[in-house]
């Protein structure tokens, strides 16, 4: 295979060949000239020898015609002319008068007519047609004789005839000049290649192994012996001298390599031996600021990040990653106020705190859980500790920062505000949910008694039937308040998510149709089955497609989203987007809270509490994010197993 390839990479015109094709060329030169030289010689003679067969056969014409001359009868010259014409391939017979007037005249039927001949007592002179014109047709000759009676000449004869034994036989040669050309160029090429390959044969092994020296492969060099002492020879010879050379070189290169490794291994485990304690010492620092929950940030004069560890990456999740070569005032938007403080620092010696507040709409994760910054209106609260790092003469060398992100406490500190307001309001629901109910179910027992007994044409029972639909409206308005306050006992069971959210979008496919709002539901990656209270969460789905539906109204493009995905941990996230005008940062806070809505003439604030209140309860989470003008996504986390009823 390796010579295979050799093969194909040669190239197509070798010296060898090149010498053989010049060898080749040649010989071919010279057989054609010899060859083409006696061919021309022989045709020469057989043009020759015909024209003279021709002459002496139109005088014998001649001589038969002269007693004819003197007769009257046109046909008296038939006889001779059939005879002249079996006799030779004849093309044309003219027999004229000494004044040119033609007395008979025999033509071959097959050829066109020729141009009346010139006739002279000497004959007409003629051309040599050459080897060219001879091949591959007949010759025509054309003769002519007087008809002498006595000693006058009394008329002429003229004639054309072809010889086809020239051609033929000029063909013959042909072939037996070619069968003898190709005999010695064949003889020729084969002593020539022999010849060639004797002088190439050493060439090619110099180039071969001149290719092995370029390639670095000395060692599969093979040195061609000096079987000459031509130019080859002495080639060759010099070509082995430099193969030796570079061997004895590549072989000294080789220890001086071997030495100088030794001696790098020999540095390089000295310099390990001086740096290992260096090294133990650093490991052990650094593994003591990774394992810090804190954030622990080194920086240099010019405030200049020099190392971060895990724990500040992790607090300053969602804004500019702690790296080396950022600026202490590029970490945070605003983030002049930090520089100034470092160079605080570093200019008094002492140490220095502050609290940091800046926009952040990204999950930070607290105590391996998520929290969700969009319930604090997307604020992120940092605390920065700076301190100054002293050198070995005592002065100034640099700065620590501990950062902690203190967001997961606010967000406590706003869910127990809301947990208090919601004990409040249940209270108050609880208290008037007894005084209340029995008044407005009186009256409406008794605005549809009168209802019942009014006339249709009566005008008083518009007002009536007004004071029964209002009394409804807050017969409702209480029972959401008793559902709000003491929702019953839970009743879990296996439930399909899918059907639920169907469900739920079945009851809204009239105002979802009337609105014309698109609706695209993927719930391919939730499980099949999900331990819930199935008519709740309908509730809670309801509220959401509805209110998605509230934000959107005048919108160019109206379009909900619902997406169903597991995460790890067997929980189960539904989230419901839409493209409405979002939520105002400082709403985000209390969108949850009892009786705080942002529909004035139709809202009660009561619809997103209950769903918060539906899906806590069954140990999940319904968290929002909102970006003003451009739409609002409420996230549903769910445990797939469910919550313990006895919790519910």
């Amino acid at each position: 295979m390796r010579r295979l390839m050799q093969m194909i990479r040669m190239p197509i015109f070798t010296l060898r060949r090149k010498l053989i094709i010049l060898l080749s060329a040649i010989t071919c030169m010279i057989l054609l000239g010899q060859t083409l030289f006696w061919l021309s010689s022989e045709v020469t003679d057989l043009d020759a020898h015909a024209a003279a067969h021709g002459t002496i056969d139109a005088q014998g014409v001649a001589n038969s015609c002269a007693v004819l001359m003197e007769g009257s009868d046109p046909h008296r010259f038939d006889s001779l002319l059939d005879r002249v014409s079996r006799s030779i391939d004849l093309v044309e017979l003219t027999i004229s008068d000494r004044f040119g007037t033609v007395l008979a005249r025999r033509r071959a039927s097959s050829l066109p007519n020729f141009v009346e001949p010139e006739f002279d007592v000497f004959g007409a002179p003629r051309e040599a047609p050459g080897l060219l014109g001879l091949l591959g047709s007949k010759v025509v000759y054309s003769v002519s004789s007087p008809v002498v009676r006595g000693t006058v000449v009394v008329g002429f004869v003229g004639m054309r005839y072809r010889s086809s034994e020239i051609a033929d036989k000029a063909t013959r040669l042909i072939g037996i000049a070619l069968g003898m050309g190709l005999f010695w160029l064949v003889l020729g090429s084969v002593l020539g290649t022999i010849y060639v390959r004797r002088i190439t044969r050493p060439l090619a092994v110099l180039t071969e192994a001149a290719q092995a020296v370029t390639a670095g492969r000395l060692a599969d060099v093979v040195i061609p012996e000096q079987r000459s002492d031509d130019e080859v020879g002495v080639l060759e010879e010099s070509f082995s001298h430099l193969v030796k050379a570079l061997r004895a070189e590549r072989a000294e290169n080789a220890k001086l390599l071997d030495t100088q490794q030794h001696l790098n291994a020999r540095l390089r485990q000295r310099v390990e031996d001086v740096t290992g304690d260096l090294r133990e010492t650093a490991s052990y620092l650094q593994a003591v600021i990774r394992a810090m929950e804190e954030g622990v940030i080194t920086c240099d004069l010019h405030g200049e990040i020099v190392e971060a560890n895990l724990g500040a990456v992790r607090h300053l999740n969602g804004f500019t990653r702690p790296t080396s070569g950022v600026r202490v005032a590029d970490l945070l938007p605003d983030g002049n106020v930090l520089q100034e403080t470092v160079d605080e620092v570093l200019r008094t010696g002492k140490g220095k705190s502050i609290e940091l507040v800046r926009l952040c709409e990204t999950t930070i994760e607290s105590d391996h859980a998520a929290v969700d910054t969009a319930v604090l209106g997307g604020q992120r609260t940092l605390v920065f500790r700076a301190s100054p790092i002293q050198g070995a003469n005592k002065r100034p060398i640099g700065a620590v920062l501990m950062v902690t992100d203190e967001t997961h406490t606010r967000l406590v500190e706003v869910r127990m505000r809301r947990h208090d307001r919601l004990i409040s309001l249940g209270t108050i629901a609880a208290g008037l949910a007894h005084e209340l109910g029995n008044y407005m179910h009186a009256i409406n027992g008794f605005s549809t008694l009168l209802l019942r007994d009014t006339a249709g044409d009566d005008p008083r029972r518009s007002d009536l039937q007004s004071i029964r639909d209002e009394n409804q409206r807050a017969i409702a308005l209480l029972e959401r308040f008793l559902q709000f306050a003491r929702p019953g006992r839970m009743r879990f069971g296996a439930e399909s998510l899918e059907s639920l959210v169907g469900e739920a979008v079945a009851m809204c496919a009239f105002r979802l149709r009337k609105e014309d709002v698109a609706l695209d539901v993927d719930m391919t990656g939730v499980p099949a089955e999900v331990r819930c209270d199935g008519g709740l969460l309908v509730q809670v789905f309801i509220n959401l497609i509805l209110n998605a539906t509230d934000a959107m109204a005048g919108r160019p493009e109206r379009r909900i989203r619902i997406v169903g995905t597991t995460s790890e941990g067997g929980r189960v996230t539904l989230r419901f987007s839409d493209t409405g005008t979002g939520i105002a940062a400082e709403h985000v806070e209390r969108i949850f809270d009892p009786f705080f809505t942002t529909k004035i003439a139709t809202g009660t604030g009561l619809g997103l509490s209950i769903a918060h209140k539906i899906v806590e309860v069954h140990a999940g989470a319904l968290t929002v994010q909102s970006t003003p003008g451009a739409g609002t996504t409420f996230i549903i986390e769910l445990p797939i197993a469910g919550p313990r009823e006895e919790a519910a």
